[in-house]
């Protein structure tokens, strides 16, 4: 029987309390603000084209079904992630995009209530959400495959932190999480990380047969998903592929050319300043630093050190500012629940006025599917995934670190309007669909197709 040595004396004290109603509507508006303004971006509908054939055969189809270029040596670990995205998406785009704002809301929510517990007070906790809204406005406002990692990422920060104040044997549900997790995204390596951070500076020395044996089991969880002892391959095969080398993309470095990256750098440092004010436990530096690193490298990975700096960032200007000092009577029950009510239908409200924009988008890619159905389609992202989802069959697209190497490179230089750099692209495409005036459209007619057809606001070219 291990024998947990007894916790350090910890000055966070832990408490219940319901999250403020002042609180609870900026919630509400930080979810109206997602759903008036998401879209549904790259890497997100090519999740429930997968997720269909999965669902209409009953396994796990080999490689991308709905693509041209051979792909049949990728690992699919996130086939349960794709299921979630084809449910999703059985109410088109707007589907999508409500699941967005679930998860978004749900995420921030945890932080909020993890934080309230600890003390934070109305400022900190308002300051914290608005920070991590303007600095996360690209990952939180485009829908993306990454909304799958964004609630199992906040439970494992509360699980944590409350397991830093007061260790248990809770400590072990970090394995099934990070199981479960690893079916659903690959940012589950993030979480796998932060986990290792808490588990060698702050649990080791309390109880290393515990650390060690969640560390391990951790990293085993991490294959517990249909690519099984092939995991690790496909991570290093995302880690390698072409799209983590081009500026242009979702893996591209923080510059401060992009007003995005500019916004997530000043929320980052803002965050951070608050967060580190005082004194915090060793694991958090490390990661922090390492979430620092990840972010500099691909700026994606910048929600991840937002929501991880919220929390302690609400609390230290809750403490700066004297406001827990004062205490204050938490409304009833009624009155939080009749609150977060409301905001739910003003939610869906305004997610009702934007589905004519979703369903006419939705529309027009069924069309094009229509006019380029049993040919070979060469089209730019993210209009490639809802033609996929649709029923095309492109030539190549998201995943796209399923395909070969100058597969990759190809698509990527296409999508650059690179006519000989998309040469291999070209040649394995009957069909190239592309808006007039476009680059795609230049490096189309360059290798020798010709438009023929005009459907909605795109053109069909074909060769000759």
């Amino acid at each position: 029987m291990t024998r947990t040595a007894p916790a350090e004396p910890s000055t966070v004290t832990v408490r219940e309390g319901a999250v403020p109603v002042l609180v609870i509507v900026a919630l509400g508006a930080v979810a109206g603000i997602v759903a008036w303004t998401s879209v549904v971006g790259s890497d997100a509908l090519w999740l429930s084209a997968l997720g269909d054939a999965i669902r209409a055969d009953r396994r796990i189809p080999v490689g991308v079904p709905f693509a041209a270029a051979p792909s049949g040596d990728w690992v699919n670990t996130t086939a349960l992630g794709q299921v979630v995205f084809s449910v999703l998406h059985l109410g088109g785009s707007l589907g999508v995009v409500a699941g967005h704002v679930v998860a978004v809301t749900c995420t921030l929510w945890m932080l909020v209530s993890a934080a309230t517990r600890r003390g934070a007070r109305i400022t900190g906790l308002v300051a914290a959400l608005l920070l991590v809204l303007v600095g996360g406005a690209a990952p939180l406002l485009i829908a993306r495959a990454q909304l799958l990692s964004l609630v199992p990422y906040a439970a494992l920060l509360v699980l944590l932190r409350r397991e830093h104040d007061r260790p248990s044997r809770f400590i072990w549900a970090a394995v099934p999480l990070v199981a479960l997790w690893g079916n659903l995204h690959g940012a589950v390596l993030v979480g796998v990380a932060v986990l290792g951070c808490y588990l060698i500076l702050s649990r080791l020395r309390r109880d290393p047969r515990t650390a060690v044996g969640v560390g391990l089991l951790s990293l085993a969880a991490t294959c517990l998903n249909p690519g099984l002892l092939r995991a690790p391959s496909y991570y290093l095969g995302v880690f390698g592929g072409a799209a983590m080398s081009d500026d242009s993309g979702m893996w591209s470095r923080l510059s401060l050319s992009n007003p995005f990256d500019l916004l997530l750098l000043v929320a980052a440092i803002s965050l951070g300043y608050m967060a580190f004010r005082g004194r915090r436990p060793a694991w958090e530096y490390a990661a922090v630093l390492g979430l620092g690193g990840a972010t500099l490298v691909a700026a994606r990975h910048g929600i991840w050190l937002l929501l991880f700096l919220s929390v302690p960032a609400a609390l230290a200007l809750t403490r700066r500012r004297g406001d827990a000092a004062t205490p204050r009577e938490p409304a009833s029950r009624r009155v939080s629940a009749a609150t977060a009510l409301a905001c739910a239908v003003g939610v869906a409200a305004l997610l009702t006025v934007r589905a004519a924009t979703f369903n006419a988008a939705d529309d027009e890619a069924s069309q094009l599917a229509t006019a380029t159905r049993g040919q070979v389609v060469l089209v730019a992202e993210p209009l490639a995934e809802s033609l996929a989802a649709a029923g095309t069959t492109v030539w190549v697209s998201n995943p796209l670190d399923a395909f070969e190497h100058a597969d990759q490179t190809a698509y990527l230089a296409f999508m650059d309007g690179d006519a000989d750099g998309g040469a291999r692209a070209f040649a394995g495409a009957e069909v190239v669909v592309a808006l007039p005036g476009s680059s795609q459209e230049r490096a189309a007619v360059t290798r020798g197709f010709t438009a023929q057809q005009r459907v909605g606001s795109y053109l069909l070219l074909r060769r000759g």
